[in-house]
Order: C-alpha cells, then sequence, then structure tokens
C-alpha cells in the first residue's frame, strides 16, 4: 500500500476484483498502444480539457503524468495542451511500474496518485481491451463507461493540493489506517440499521431538492437535509467516532464532484449521451457506493442553487460537502 492510498480504485468498478492480465513475452516488436486504445485515451484525455474547463471552470494546468496500460505494454506521457501526445512505451511483463516508484498488477484499473515529486500526481488507467479482456460490460457501453471514469479520476487530480495535507493532519490527529477511503464510513455503519435508515433519508431529500418544481421548494428541502446531516453527524459521528465527521465531509464533496461531472458530461458534454433521467439512473449505480450516491446529490443541490460554486470548491481551502449544502440552503 502506498502512502495515502486513501482514494479508492476502480471508482465505479469497487466491487470487481480482477485478477492480474497476462503479458506477451518481449519479440523484439515496438512497445505502443494498440491503435484503438490509443485513440480512446487521447479523446478521452481531450474530454477531461473540455469538462475541466467547460463545467468546472479551471484555470489550465499541465496535466498529470498518465500511464496507459494494455496487455503487453505500459506508455507514459505528460500531456500538453495544443501539442500531440508523445508517448513513452517499455514492456510490463504483468506488472505497472507507477510514477512514485509502486507498482501493481496489470489488469482493470483507474485510479489517480499523489507523487512528492510532481504536485499534480498521476493517473494510471489500462485501456479498453484490458477491460474488454477481463470481462468488464456496461449499459452504457464500454468506451462510454471508461470516459465517465477518466473524468472522476482526473478531476481528483486537481484536488491533491488540499486533500493529502488535509488527510495527512486527519491521520495523524486519529491515527487512521492507510487504507481508509470513501468507502469506510459505508462499511463502519452498514450494519446499523438506525443510521442506514438515517443516512438513506438524507440522501432522499437531497435528490428531492435537485428535482423540486421551483427554487423556493429545492432550498426548503435543502435546509431539511442539512438539519438530516446534521443530526446524524451529532448521533454517531461523537466520541469515539469523532473521525468520521470531517472524513465525512471531505469524502462527500470529492465523491460528489466526480459523480456530477460524470452526469453533467453524459447530459451536457460535446456528445450529449444520455438524457438526464437515463444519465442520473447510469451515475447512481443502484446506490452501492454511499458517498458518490450522497456526495452527487448533494452536488446537484448545490449546482442548481449556487451561480459559481466551482470557485468555492477548487479554492485553496475549499468549501466542503456540509459549507456547501449550507450555501445552497441559505
Amino acid at each position: 500500500m502506498r502512502p495515502m492510498m486513501w482514494m479508492r480504485h476502480l471508482v465505479l468498478l469497487a466491487c470487481l476484483a480482477m485478477g492480474p492480465a497476462s503479458a506477451l513475452a518481449g519479440d523484439g516488436r515496438a512497445c505502443v498502444l494498440q491503435p484503438a486504445d490509443r485513440l480512446w485515451i487521447e479523446r478521452a484525455l481531450g474530454n477531461w480539457r473540455w469538462a475541466g474547463t467547460n463545467l468546472l471552470h479551471l484555470p489550465a494546468v499541465p496535466m498529470p503524468e498518465v500511464v496507459a496500460v494494455d496487455a503487453t505494454c505500459q506508455t507514459n506521457a505528460v500531456p500538453h495542451t495544443g501539442a500531440p501526445i508523445r508517448w513513452r512505451g517499455r514492456l510490463h511483463h504483468g506488472k505497472v511500474t507507477m510514477p512514485d516508484g509502486n507498482g501493481a498488477p496489470v489488469g482493470v484499473m483507474s485510479f489517480a496518485g499523489p507523487n512528492p515529486k510532481v504536485p499534480r500526481g498521476f493517473f494510471v488507467m489500462s485501456m479498453p481491451s484490458v477491460w474488454r479482456k477481463g470481462g468488464v460490460t456496461s449499459e452504457l457501453g464500454l468506451e462510454t463507461l471508461m470516459d465517465g471514469v477518466l473524468l472522476h479520476e482526473m478531476m481528483h487530480t486537481r484536488q491533491f493540493a488540499f486533500a493529502n495535507p488535509a488527510m495527512a493532519a486527519l491521520s495523524k490527529r486519529y491515527g487512521l489506517p492507510e487504507e481508509i477511503n470513501d468507502d469506510s464510513i459505508q462499511a463502519a455503519f452498514k450494519d446499523d440499521p438506525a443510521y442506514v435508515s438515517a443516512w438513506q433519508a438524507e440522501t432522499d431529500l437531497l435528490y428531492a431538492a435537485a428535482a423540486a418544481p421551483t427554487d423556493a421548494e429545492a432550498r426548503r428541502l435543502a435546509r431539511k437535509a442539512l438539519t438530516a446531516m446534521r443530526v446524524r453527524h451529532a448521533m454517531w459521528f461523537v466520541g469515539p467516532g469523532e473521525k468520521w465527521k470531517p472524513l465525512d465531509d471531505i469524502f462527500l464533496q470529492m465523491e460528489g464532484l466526480g459523480q456530477w461531472l460524470i452526469y453533467k458530461y453524459y447530459v451536457d458534454g460535446p456528445n450529449k449521451v444520455y438524457a438526464p433521467g437515463a444519465a442520473l439512473k447510469a451515475v447512481r449505480r443502484g446506490r452501492k457506493q454511499w458517498s458518490q450516491d450522497e456526495g452527487l446529490g448533494l452536488m446537484l443541490v448545490v449546482d442548481r442553487l449556487v451561480p459559481g460554486w466551482q470557485d468555492g470548491a477548487f479554492a485553496a481551502q475549499p468549501m466542503l460537502a456540509e459549507a456547501l449544502l449550507a450555501r445552497a440552503a441559505a
């Protein structure tokens, strides 16, 4: 486990455990991505540039180092705006080497990671050929699913400057385990019926607010959701559970933003992949991951009721989930 591995791999595929893909032995061929894989990753990175500018309203900065992996080869690049991507490839023999020096077996993967040497970190993703060989399917279409995964993870690279120091401070204060992640609260409380009921009611209020017929009704429901959130925190996140409150605040914002970005890209991106209802169903994925599902509902409300929320969400000391919801409910 690399230091500060607090973000879960495979954001949209957390329950899918894939074994390593078999790597081909070196035979003297140039180590390059398969043409279809290269076409997909370069197009998907272009989608990220578009989304960062048009949906998140972020200033253009250099991308993190990108590691693209197929069954044979890992290729690295630092994409530059307006210039062709120049990939450097080598045989991986079944193990991907990360820019931070850690390694992982080749398989279905997509994650962003911090790198002490490069503030913007790095992004690793196996290519559609690997996901297809691993048996990954989706009613969205595999490449469309992967488009969303890439957007979610690339967005996290714009949060490292805040999130890494914040998580380090919380880890020092509470003695958090290295593997803490956005599913940890769910794992801790999933067997508590009262907590599950409170969380479900709170989340339902957020989605009701997002879909309300008027902004006045949306604000009324947002206030109810905010009250429910604060009651949940006061009942369960005290004493030995005190550590969960700041983690809930961070992960609801970060995962909510990632899921909101996927939703908005599907609905309002250049290709307008889905109508809003179909996109929402696809991105919620049956409410399997609590932080993603509630976070998405929260960000839908914030996007509706707080113009220019991006400035606060991506500030040096960003507004987190409760503060954003309070702004929406005001």
